[in-house]
């Protein structure tokens, strides 16, 4: 019994670390993942502000996948064929590498269309992924003060092809996939400047392509612009960047920001390979119901971002959805696992290191629940740094997160 996992992040390394653990000797698990390292992507904003280095939030999958009895292909995928259960890979631009699977996890992740924002490989910052943070910190190093803007880059969403067999709640419209980011990084940008006796030199600007953190309940998002109007952060809403300048930031509609470093989380869409394999939506997103199932083949499911189902695109749903395709997969090959039932809500903390605070947000409302909590404090702060370590000892395999996120 063979099973693929085409992605090594949160979702599909939580999903091979769960089947090994019950399936044991049972399976043949691989993962393709074209990234030697993985990163602990919610403490690179810690990068971009100077506070960690990189190479000290990364896993290196070639060796810890085998030390846990999981195979390690580094490779790209280029496509996959459901008819014939077959994915096909590159390695090292290198093609006609083929694997064959009875089971398969997409956990590819969604695209992050930077090249949509004209100029943004120029001109742009981020911290999404390794490399931008540390760009980031190279730009805000040598910043003696000016405009700053922050914002997320709209939502490349299919609103016609649905996820089926789930309630509607489950599966939003929204206009930005996780402005969670932006968030962090305004109030840690705050208290940096704060630190360095800078904000009065510093303007800093939040927009938003729809109505800010529109995926929290109203009282949050009261809550937020209170708060930024005490710390003198603009903040504009319906503002879709198309691009960003040496000194500005442009919207679709011609509005112009002043804008000396420019944070943007870049738009999210689908994968191409997932639309040619007839496995998705009309931008690349998995479709699936609420047991992550792909809707059209019996042995194919798709876990975190890459699923269509998964709106915003954050790290606790992409491991929730993992705990629930291995469960599935381990209940199909014999096993007798409890399936957790998907009852999505956000779950993140916003951390300000500078400031000794994090605000830890667990909101349903954008879900129809009524479960609305932002709560900042020192303590949060200390959670988030003891998640790090936790992630990084244990490699990544976050069994323990669906306890930990009650704290």
């Amino acid at each position: 019994m063979k099973i693929l996992i085409l992605g090594g992040r949160f979702g599909g390394l939580q999903t091979a670390y769960d089947l090994r653990r019950y399936l044991k000797n049972k399976a043949d698990i691989k993962i393709i993942e074209k990234n030697r390292y993985i990163y602990f992507r919610p403490a690179l904003p810690h990068v971009g502000i100077g506070l960690e280095r990189a190479e000290d939030l990364r896993i290196d999958l070639a060796q810890v996948l085998p030390d846990r009895g999981i195979g390690y292909i580094q490779g790209t995928v280029t496509k996959i064929d459901p008819e014939r259960s077959l994915v096909e890979y590159s390695r090292e631009g290198s093609g006609g590498y083929k694997e064959k699977y009875d089971f398969l996890v997409i956990a590819l992740g969604a695209h992050l269309a930077s090249e949509l924002i004209a100029g943004f490989d120029k001109y742009g910052s981020s911290v999404c992924e390794a490399d931008l943070a540390e760009n980031m910190w190279k730009k805000l190093r040598d910043f003696k003060g000016g405009n700053i803007t922050l914002g997320s880059a709209k939502f490349i969403q299919d609103t016609k092809n649905r996820p089926t067999n789930t309630p509607d709640r489950y599966a939003p419209i929204a206009d930005s996939a996780c402005e969670g980011p932006v968030f962090e990084m305004s109030i840690m940008l705050y208290d940096y400047f704060k630190a360095r006796n800078m904000l009065d030199k510093v303007k800093m600007t939040v927009y938003s392509p729809g109505e800010y953190l529109s995926d929290l309940s109203r009282t949050s998002r009261s809550t937020v612009a209170a708060m930024y109007k005490g710390m003198n952060i603009e903040l504009v809403d319906n503002f879709v960047v198309k691009e960003v300048t040496e000194k500005e930031v442009i919207s679709e509609d011609g509005r112009r920001l002043p804008s000396d470093i420019s944070f943007i989380l870049p738009p999210y869409t689908g994968q191409k390979l997932v639309k040619d394999a007839g496995l998705g939506d009309d931008v690349g997103f998995v479709l699936t119901g609420t047991d992550m199932k792909s809707v059209k083949y019996d042995n194919v499911y798709a876990v975190g971002d890459v699923n269509a189902l998964i709106v915003p695109k954050m790290a606790f749903l992409a491991v929730k959805t993992a705990r629930i395709v291995a469960a599935n997969i381990a209940n199909r090959l014999g096993m007798s696992i409890p399936v957790e039932v998907y009852d999505p809500k956000i779950v993140c903390v916003a951390d300000s290191p500078y400031g000794n605070y994090a605000v830890a947000v667990t909101d349903s409302t954008f879900y129809g629940g009524n479960v609305s909590e932002a709560i900042p404090s020192p303590a949060n702060h200390l959670k988030k740094t003891l998640f790090t370590r936790y992630f990084l000892w244990s490699k990544g395999d976050l069994a323990m997160d669906k306890y930990l996120t009650s704290w």
